[in-house]
């Protein structure tokens, strides 16, 4: 007979087996959208999700229901063009004690634009909207071409508590100024910018409230911008950060032959050149300021052509609990062939698999963002809708709340590693009669109630 670690391993093998042929498909969150740009979540709420519209308006959905009220509505300030208007937003890594969250938006018309990353607070006495008079600028530049298209939309707070705001080149075709706005370091365009929105280097100016840290890495340089990071952008729309790793999944919209995929490491990746206008993936161009093939250039992790998709929307990597066999996988998009892909490294190279129809319906993904959680939504600007991603079939949820049975929090995991055991077992009976985190019904002391809840928790 075979013995009970046996079966364990054995039970645990099939269970792997069958995560790995698990397929996926999305269920409605939201609909009846105007042209949704992005789906976002504040720290520490597991309650609240955030849509931003293009148009200017931020809608909450909270407890999985779109709320009537919008969180925030500027739509007077944000005039929507086809490649403009509000792009992006992101939160304070303190959301929950400060309430400042930041959008990303543009002003003016296409031949004059101008982008804006403005700070608004929560509502102090009522948490599901926004006080409108609370905008304050951190931040504003002007298109130096009249080309006003790709400007970048992806304003994110790093592992480090600063703020990355990865800007395209605001060119239609090619880098403007002949193909050197992305590579001088005397322009903020075609750049990763970090700076720390807690502080100010610029008092007295009300259109600039923010330091310069002094880690960035072209701080003092002659002829450089303190504010860029690394360089070597056309179009990077969409970008994340793997809250796993803490590197940052840059999807950058390529010219007329190639999109790519960039990782950056904020802690190794200062002053990294990405490429453009050298490069186009690892596409040599006929930039005639460009050393190419260089070494000094850093290559994608991974690029398609034009046959394959027109215009890349970064995704995420996924790190939440109801998908194992996904965990680690990069998802993301083209929004103008309408297809999704989810990217494993488990060989050690890039493998791509093809999931548009698992993801079906699909119209003109702009983003494929997080809640709390880490699990993975599907924005489609065209059709107005959100998506969840899940596995197909739906996992087990004994109390239908949208979170499957294994990935309930477990007040009785003290140790927080997973699963209930004999070690929580000994910590309860070690701290019986005594207050504490083993006293889970909150009523002083540790005792048979509490016990009562860990067995139940059990396993």
């Amino acid at each position: 007979m075979l013995s009970a670690r046996i079966l364990v391993a054995v039970a645990v093998l099939i269970s792997s087996i069958s995560a790995q042929a698990q397929t996926l498909m999305t269920t409605s969150v939201a609909t009846g959208l105007t042209k949704p740009m992005q789906v976002a979540f504040a720290p520490g709420d597991d309650t609240r999700l955030y849509v931003i519209e293009q148009r200017g308006i931020v809608k909450l959905i909270k407890n999985g229901a779109l709320q009537t009220t919008a969180f925030l509505n500027i739509d007077a300030v944000v005039p929507e063009q086809t490649y403009s208007g509000l792009l992006g937003i992101a939160f304070h890594p303190n959301y929950a004690a400060n309430g400042r969250f930041f959008l990303f938006h543009t002003t003016g018309t296409t031949a004059a634009i101008t982008v804006w990353l403005a700070e608004y607070t929560r509502s102090t006495t009522n948490p599901d909207i926004a006080d409108s008079t609370s905008r304050r600028v951190i931040f504003k530049l002007a298109s130096p071409s009249t080309q006003g298209y790709h400007l970048g939309g992806s304003p994110m707070f790093g592992p480090d508590g600063l703020l990355y705001l990865p800007l395209g080149d605001g060119g239609y075709t090619g880098d403007p100024q002949g193909g050197t706005r992305s590579q001088s370091l005397s322009y903020l365009w075609g750049k990763v910018l970090r700076i720390d929105i807690d502080s100010d280097d610029f008092p007295g100016d009300p259109e600039a409230n923010y330091r310069i840290p002094a880690s960035n890495p072209y701080v003092g340089g002659v002829a450089t911008d303190d504010a860029i990071f690394a360089r070597g952008m056309r179009n990077p729309f969409r970008c994340s950060f793997d809250r796993a790793t803490g590197k940052m999944w840059i999807g950058d919209v390529g010219g007329t032959v190639r999109e790519e995929i960039d990782v950056l490491d904020p802690l190794t990746d200062a002053t990294k050149n990405y490429g453009w206008n050298c490069v186009e993936g690892t596409l040599c161009t006929s930039n005639s300021n460009c050393s190419c093939p260089s070494t000094n250039l850093t290559a994608p992790i991974y690029e398609y052509t034009h046959t394959v998709g027109l215009s890349i929307t970064g995704g995420s990597v996924y790190r939440g609990c109801a998908m194992p066999s996904l965990v680690g996988q990069y998802l993301y998009a083209d929004y103008q062939n309408n297809k999704a892909w989810r990217m494993s490294f488990a060989t050690g190279s890039p493998v791509v698999t093809d999931i548009t129809t698992q993801l079906a319906p699909i119209s003109g993904i702009t983003c494929i963002g997080e809640d709390s959680r880490g699990e993975l939504y599907v924005v489609n600007h065209i059709s107005g809708t959100i998506r969840k991603i899940t596995s197909n079939p739906l996992p087990p949820d004994g109390d239908g709340d949208g979170i499957p049975n294994g990935c309930e929090l477990r007040i009785a995991d003290i140790d927080n590693n997973g699963v209930v055991n004999a070690v929580d077992l000994a910590m309860v009976l070690a701290a019986w009669n005594e207050p504490g985190v083993t006293d889970f019904n909150a009523d002083g002391r540790t005792d048979a109630a509490d016990m009562a809840i860990l067995l139940a928790d059990w396993g």
